[in-house]
């Protein structure tokens, strides 16, 4: 090997690793001689078939694989050498080197924090993806490029396996950080995954170009000597990394994008790859694959695209906030924030709040939050595009009007946030008399003054979806240029937040339902029938299944047409909706299946259900004028023990059922997320009414009785004394205080009170005052944190 490799010593090693020779992972033989084999443009079908016998447990999977369902194949394939044509030499040759590679190095871990099977799989799409990227770049060498991607992280397992620091651990202590994996072990462990893969593939004397992909594919490499190929294989193997951390497939649960080296964008410039096309590709690859592993990866080929450029833009903002210091902002000494937020860390908190964020409300909440923090408004708002009238609803709103201004819609292009609409300019208007743009109807909707407004467009990629606007200040001040900017930059990294997380949904709602009827689809049918004790808990030690079958799907379809007959599968969803009980569970299996699971229901009740379906059907498609189905509904009652039967139960039954057709169109973002946001807004109020049902003494309208003592401190004045807090909830509080005390309705105070739990735990709140009945005061927090887990687990406890 050349000095060009500057591979670490073996006592660097030592001091990272124990290198106990029993439990090394060594290179498998069978994959070597495929390696050596892949580099033979003469080798033949029968030596490739050769080599695999060698390995008996290879050969048996192959033959498995050959006869699944997956390729359909009429008759039992018996011998290796038919199952080697019937698959392609080269299909056979990335399928076996992958099972060796898997069964003999990859398969056994250590920690149980890594998740070897999440690991397998990141290491198949890159190993994929690097292929395809080798062709679509026009590297002589597509298999050297799929081999490198396949082990460019094996120096993880060396790390998981030998590593005299616990790697279970370092993962936990990964995910609480947002430090870049490679920089976390080489300050943490001593020497990164590159590095330490790089030697033992040395080791094993593999191809110098090969363990130079290893080493350099989160380093530098232009100032080392490499030629122009030995460049490409490494750029390719660093950029299918990258692209399949964007879209979800790390080798860790959690998103974590390395950064790419400058060179790397230099031998492959993404803009002129088309990067779509290799996903696809992958996408593709990778559901054959998946058969030897039993992971799926849905996708969308639209919904792939923008899932891809959005997790590009973010992590280029990650990149920009990470390096840059952010503007400087002054906050009030006398803020109260539970989660404090400075100047220079707010790209850090930002970006870490969003990461973890599971919808788009989250994404707002959490934006809303820090806007709050930094520029202390009265008002402020997310105002989003109604898809069907063009108008701005105000969507997500804090402050003082919240309760008059939520959902109320602002005529297209009327007042400040319709112009910014419009123009796409952010505005900061001062004095909002003097300004002909502003409108005055929302004022006099909810009786509230406007002195000055900064507002900001959520745009992406020149598409405006909404708008932030903030109003007047608690402190009296005026909004400066210098919050303009700094509300822009925050808008920007918002805008791309919600345009991922608006995605990453549409991708999660595709694999997981079906698109026509928006019930559960045939995935997610197979994925709750997997794990036998999670089933039993959920239902019940006897349960119910109906196989409900639409005869003649296909005939019908050419006689009344795809328009009609898809009428009547919503229809006939709608119907299933309607006749299932809370706990039951719905999935439309195939184009002409649906199947419904009755938990705790034996064979009496499960008569029962189809009744009332078949009743339900004839009645509804009546009122609907449209043509009934012809429908066949088989009802099973089985022991909860023989559940893991039932994939194969139904598979045997439905043999014959197609899958649904994917839908490729995805909507828009500025189309979509204002109905998106309203579902998501109505199902966390419909958990919120089934709390305050479960003990409406919690709810959030009249908070928990409580006895407990803090102090206050009012903004205007500066005068301070203490409370007696009566009634406490997540968004408003009650309390007593001594009448000598000139607080008035509207008034700001800052409040700070020790809960009586184990944890005393300190709840600091800013407040605005809304009614004052003798000495008692009845307040709302002016901006409470998403997450306040402390009182809630108090409040609801």
């Amino acid at each position: 090997m050349s000095d060009r490799l500057n591979l670490p010593s073996e006592s660097d090693i030592k001091n990272i690793l124990k290198l106990d020779q029993n439990k090394l992972p060594s290179f498998p033989q069978v994959a070597a001689k495929l390696m050596e084999a892949s580099r033979d443009e003469t080798i033949s079908l029968e030596d490739v078939s050769k080599i695999i016998e060698t390995d008996p447990g290879i050969s048996a999977r192959v033959l498995e694989v050959v006869n699944s369902a997956f390729y359909g194949l009429r008759r039992k394939v018996t011998t290796l050498s038919e199952a080697v044509v019937i698959l392609g030499l080269d299909e056979i040759k990335k399928l076996a080197l992958g099972m060796t590679i898997f069964e003999n190095m990859f398969k056994k871990g250590g920690a149980k924090e890594f998740d070897r099977l999440l690991f397998w799989r990141h290491s198949i799409a890159v190993a994929v993806l690097s292929m395809e990227l080798a062709k679509e770049t026009g590297y002589p060498d597509p298999e050297e490029a799929y081999i490198s991607g396949l082990l460019h992280d094996v120096g993880k397992i060396f790390m998981d396996l030998q590593g005299r620091q616990d790697y279970g651990a370092f993962i936990r202590d990964l995910s609480m950080s947002t430090d870049l994996v490679i920089e976390k072990e080489r300050s943490v462990i001593g020497l990164g995954h590159d590095d330490i893969g790089a030697y033992f593939c040395a080791q094993w004397q593999l191809p110098e170009k090969l363990v130079l992909a290893v080493k350099y594919h989160h380093q530098p490499f232009e100032h080392q000597n490499l030629s122009g190929e030995e460049k490409k294989l490494i750029s390719i193997v660093s950029m299918a990394d990258f692209l399949c951390w964007t879209q979800g497939m790390g080798s860790f649960d959690f998103i974590r994008p390395p950064i790419l080296a400058p060179e790397v964008e230099k031998n492959i410039a993404p803009e002129e790859v088309e990067i779509i096309k290799c996903i696809l590709a992958m996408n593709r690859e990778v559901e054959e694959i998946s058969a030897f592993y039993q992971f799926a990866f849905p996708s969308v080929s639209q919904l792939k695209e923008n899932l891809l450029w959005a997790n590009l833009k973010l992590s280029k903002a990650n990149t920009r906030y990470y390096f840059q210091p952010a503007p400087q902002v002054q906050f009030q000494e006398n803020t109260p924030r539970q989660e404090e937020t400075t100047s220079q860390d707010l790209g850090f908190e930002l970006g870490k709040s969003l990461a973890k964020a599971k919808n788009i409300k989250e994404v707002l909440d959490i934006v809303m939050f820090q806007v709050g923090c930094i520029f202390q408004p009265c008002h402020w708002s997310i105002l989003l595009k109604d898809p069907k009238t063009g108008d701005l609803v105000f969507s997500v709103v804090v402050g003082a009007n919240k309760q008059k201004l939520q959902g109320v819609k602002l005529p297209k292009g009327e007042g400040i946030a319709g112009h910014i609409m419009e123009t796409g300019e952010s505005l900061i208007i001062k004095d909002v008399s003097k300004d002909k743009r502003f409108s005055g109807r929302v004022d006099k909707h909810t009786r509230f003054r406007t002195r000055s407004i900064i507002g900001t467009p959520l745009k992406t990629d020149g598409k405006i979806f909404g708008v932030i606007e903030l109003v007047n200040r608690i402190n009296d001040n005026s909004f400066s240029e210098n919050d303009l900017k700094f509300l822009s930059d925050i808008a920007e990294y918002a805008a791309i937040a919600i345009e991922r997380s608006y995605y990453t949904q549409a991708l999660t709602n595709i694999a997981t339902k079906d698109t026509l009827t928006g019930l559960k689809n045939r995935w997610s049918f197979e994925r709750s029938v997997s794990g036998k004790k999670e089933f039993k808990i959920k239902y019940g030690s006897v349960f119910s299944m109906l196989v409900i079958q639409i005869n003649g799907l296909d005939r019908l379809k050419s006689e009344k047409g795809k328009t009609e007959c898809e009428r009547g599968l919503v229809a006939l969803a709608e119907a299933l909706k309607d006749t299932k009980r809370r706990d039951d569970t719905l999935f439309r299996y195939g184009d002409n299946s649906f199947i419904a699971l009755l938990p705790l229901t034996y064979s009496d009740g499960a008569d029962q259900a189809r009744q009332r379906i078949e009743t339900a059907v004839s009645k509804d498609f009546l009122t609907k004028g449209i043509p009934p189905l012809p429908l066949t509904i088989q009802t099973h009652t089985m022991d909860s023990d023989d559940a893991g039967q039932l994939k194969a139960l139904v598979a045997k039954a439905l043999a014959k059922s197609k899958s649904t057709p994917d839908r490729e169109n995805i909507a828009d973002i500025q189309d979509n997320l204002q109905p998106l946001l309203e579902k998501e807004q109505a199902k966390e109020q419909v958990k919120e009414e089934r709390l305050t049902k479960k003990d409406p003494g919690n709810s959030d309208k009249f908070g928990k009785m409580v006895s407990l003592s803090g102090d206050f401190k009012r903004l205007k004045t500066g005068e301070f004394g203490r409370i007696r807090v009566e009634q406490v909830s997540l968004s408003a509080i009650g309390f007593r205080i001594s009448k000598s005390h000139r607080i008035r309705v509207n008034d700001f105070l800052d409040i700070q009170f020790n809960l009586d739990d184990i944890k005393r735990s300190l709840i600091k709140r800013r407040i605005v005052i809304r009614e004052i009945k003798g000495n008692y005061i009845h307040a709302e927090y002016y901006n409470p944190p998403p997450y306040a887990k402390n009182l809630g687990f108090y409040i609801f406890s």
